[in-house]
């Protein structure tokens, strides 16, 4: 015989709302860490020739404070051990004398050469360029996350606005 246990809020033993079902039967997770990071300014035109941060201006949501911007760059830090996802999208400008266009995703500082977490483009003569890159990747607590961009021979490019890095605990 199968039991049924009525539930519509868990709560932490300090009163916290951990997690709701709604009437549909949808689990909803308020606390769950999640981000959302864009760059809403055009930046300036800069020599992305070597590894460099994604520069972001404004925090969309942070739940969890996971997330902070300090001289525009965004860093995650894992609030506690688990799966999460992240997404990077880059949009840059006046790339057309790039012969590729590389993203990154680097966890505690790695170098970008251990190629984990990368997206590369080839620009082929265009003046913009989009590229995206998504990964679940397994974080233990404290662990930091960065975006980082590497654009080949052109040093005059820019990171246009909408670009954007998000990213949330999966479980």
């Amino acid at each position: 015989m199968a039991s049924i246990i009525g539930v519509e809020t868990l709560q932490h033993t300090n009163g916290t709302t951990a997690a709701t079902i709604d009437s549909s039967g949808r689990v909803l997770t308020p606390a769950n860490p999640k981000f959302s990071v864009q760059l809403a300014v055009n930046s300036s035109t800069a020599d992305y020739t070597t590894t460099s941060n994604v520069p972001f201006d404004t925090i969309d949501f942070n739940v969890g404070n996971c997330v902070a911007i300090s001289s525009s760059v965004a860093t995650f830090t894992a609030p506690i051990t688990g799966y999460y996802q992240f997404n990077l999208m880059v949009s840059f400008g006046s790339i057309d004398g790039a012969q590729h266009a590389n993203t990154y995703l680097l966890i505690d500082g790695e170098s970008a050469e251990n190629d984990t977490y990368r997206n590369i483009e080839d620009v082929q003569g265009g003046t913009y360029q989009t590229n995206t890159t998504a990964a679940l990747i397994y974080l233990t607590a404290n662990q930091t996350v960065n975006p980082v961009v590497f654009v080949h021979t052109d040093t005059s490019v820019n990171i246009r606005p909408g670009t954007r890095f998000s990213g949330f605990l999966v479980g």
